[in-house]
Formats: structure tokens, sequence, C-alpha cells
């Protein structure tokens, strides 16, 4: 789903782990509290992979203090990709993509992409902001995660 309202960022940060690891850990939405600093609490139905369901419940603002939204993971490949959607009929769209990759230095490259609706926004503060100041927003949280998720998996074992 694609539209005008749509807000869409992506980065990317090296980390020093082996790509089996990192995957393991980026493309299972309940260690996203550990990175990702709005969401508070995130279950999962079953194993990861293709048709998992997940609610993450979010702190957004005081207006929107435990946002909760159910995803789906349409594509799981494993050690390379997982996608996450809200289902059709959901308030509002959201999508997450994580991607692994090995680099020959030993390294994994770890992309990922946001797209939202900017209807969360609104529903976050009780008024809209202009596109381009919540696009800016976007990326630079973006990369405060990436940055995150960097230092939990390098400082130590991972889950």
């Amino acid at each position: 789903m694609a539209s005008k309202s749509m807000i869409r960022s992506t980065g990317s940060i090296l980390i020093q782990r082996k790509v089996e690891e990192v995957f393991r850990f980026f493309a299972d939405p309940t260690n996203d509290p550990q990175w990702r600093t709005e969401v508070t609490r995130t279950t999962r139905t079953g194993e990861p992979g293709a048709g998992t369901t997940v609610q993450e419940h979010s702190y957004l603002s005081k207006k929107a203090p435990d946002v909760v939204v159910e995803l789906r993971c349409v594509q799981y490949e494993e050690n390379e990709r997982a996608i996450f959607e809200t289902p059709d009929g959901a308030p509002s769209h959201r999508r997450s993509e994580r991607r692994v990759s090995a680099r020959p230095d030993g390294t994994t490259e770890v992309v990922y992409t946001l797209a939202f609706d900017t209807a969360i926004v609104k529903e976050a503060l009780g008024f809209a902001l202009p596109r381009y100041i919540v696009a800016l927003k976007a990326g630079h949280d973006l990369k405060r995660y990436l940055r995150r998720l960097k230092a939990v998996l390098e400082r130590g074992p991972v889950a």
C-alpha cells in the first residue's frame, strides 16, 4: 500500500557479528524494545517466519502512551530478510523491512526500512505535522535505532 500519506525511511549500518546472529536478533520483533526506544513490549505467535503475527506496544506520547499495532510477517527469508506489515483494515498502515547480508570482511550489513502512514503522528500528537518534518524526524530516529542495534549486538551474547 503506497499513498501520499506514507513516509518511508531507509538506513544501513555495519555490525561486527556473523550474519546468522544478526538476523536471528534483528528479524525477531520481540527484541525491538532493546533497540527501538518507543517500543515498550512485543509479543508474537509462534516462531519467527512468514505468517507470524506480532503485537507491538509503543509509547508515542502522553496522548498515545500505549499504541498497540498488529503486524504480520509477510516475507521471511532465513538470514536475508523479514518484512512485517499491518493487515488490511488496520487504522493506519505500517511496514518494516529488515535485511541483512554478509560482507567479505566478516561484518554484516543491516538495512532497515520503515514506512508508515502519517495518520499515526496525528494520533500521537493530536494534530498533523508537515510531511517534511515527519520525514526528517523519521530519518533521524532510524539512524538512532541502527546505532543502538549495533551497540546491543556488538556488546555481548545475543538472545
